[in-house]
Order: structure tokens, then C-alpha cells, then sequence
């Protein structure tokens, strides 16, 4: 009879372990490093073509917070796929998606200096983004968000940025925020960007 219960308590203890182990495996994923500024660039940002007035036929360059993230898969087997193409947005349906999850402080921030959240990707139709979708076995994949902000002089075809002051607040707000990593809708990852160097 002992050995039956034995064998009871050593098979719960088992189970327990291999429930906790999964639990607390994490992918195999780092944010090696995390970058953010005010940028006004043509090559990245492209340009607006002035349609009327004096400036007609001039190119506007706008100016964005732009965020560069490199993250490496530091494990044995790939992350994300590219076998389901969405025509709507040319991304891969399986494949990585990455977003800037802004904490509350940071979304204040850019409702008080842009008028609304610019992380909702829903309202804001002024993001550029580079995603790859897929990263190997001890690959780095660098990721990129362009969030334009405005124009910084004058023109019929775009609006003006907010004061340099106002750029400059969100700019220092803009690690406050977690960079969220999924595949088919599943987190993956999630890093405090706060914490970042």
C-alpha cells in the first residue's frame, strides 16, 4: 500500500514540475537593441509633393519619432512563417508581427502634444514601418516604426509638427512603452522599453 502512494506523490510531483517548466519557458528571443528619435529623412521618410500655391512642384519632408529594434532568435528553431499572405496589407498573416504597446504616461503625452494617441494604429495613417517576418536560428532582424508627425515649415499639403518643445517631450516619453512580439495573434515576447539602454 506505501508504494502505491509513493507512486501517487512521486507521479504528482512530476506532473507539478512539468507544469511549472512549461510555464515558465520563455522563447528564445532578445531585444538586443532599442533606439528612438526625431528624425527629417528623405531617403527613410520619402516626401510630400506640393500640389498648389508658391511651393508647387517643392517636396516636403516630414519629421517622425522613429524607433529602430534589433532582435535576435537565440534558439534552435525559426520564429514566424511566411506561407499566409494578406493582400490587404502585404504582411504575412503567420509570420512575426511586432507594436509599441504605450503605457499610459506616454499615450497622455501624445494626445497632449499631437491630439491624439499615435500608437493607434487604427487613427494614425501616417506610420511606416520595416518588419521581417520571419527570423532563424541565431538571426538578428532590425525593425522599424516611423510615426510622422508633421511638417516643419509651411505648405497647403501637410500639417504642421508641433514647437520643437512639444517633439522633444514625446521624444523623452517614447520609452515608455513595451515592444510586444507575436505570431497568429499569440505574445510571444514582451520587453519593457523603459528599461532599455
Amino acid at each position: 500500500m506505501k508504494s502505491k502512494g509513493m507512486l501517487k506523490f512521486v507521479i504528482s510531483v512530476f506532473s507539478v514540475l512539468l507544469l511549472l517548466s512549461g510555464c515558465s519557458s520563455k522563447p528564445s528571443l532578445d531585444l538586443v537593441s532599442s533606439k528612438v528619435e526625431l528624425r527629417n529623412d528623405e531617403e527613410r521618410l520619402g516626401g510630400v509633393g506640393i500640389t498648389s500655391g508658391e511651393k508647387k512642384g517643392e517636396i516636403i519632408v516630414p519629421i517622425a519619432l522613429s524607433y529602430d529594434f534589433v532582435l535576435k532568435n537565440t534558439g534552435k528553431k525559426s520564429f514566424g512563417e511566411t506561407k499566409k499572405l494578406n493582400k490587404q496589407n502585404y504582411e504575412f498573416d503567420d509570420g512575426i508581427k511586432v507594436s509599441i504597446e504605450p503605457n499610459e504616461k506616454l499615450k497622455a503625452v501624445s494626445e497632449e502634444v499631437m491630439g491624439i494617441n499615435i500608437y493607434d494604429e487604427e487613427g494614425h495613417i501616417g506610420l511606416g514601418r520595416s518588419i521581417l517576418a520571419v527570423l532563424e536560428p541565431n538571426q538578428e532582424g532590425t525593425y522599424t516604426f516611423d510615426y510622422t508627425l508633421g511638417a516643419l515649415e509651411k505648405n497647403p499639403d501637410l500639417k504642421l509638427a508641433p514647437s520643437s518643445e512639444q517633439l522633444e517631450k514625446l521624444k523623452e516619453h517614447a520609452m515608455d512603452a513595451f515592444l510586444t512580439v507575436s505570431i497568429e495573434g499569440e505574445e510571444i515576447a514582451r520587453f519593457d522599453l523603459s528599461n532599455s539602454d
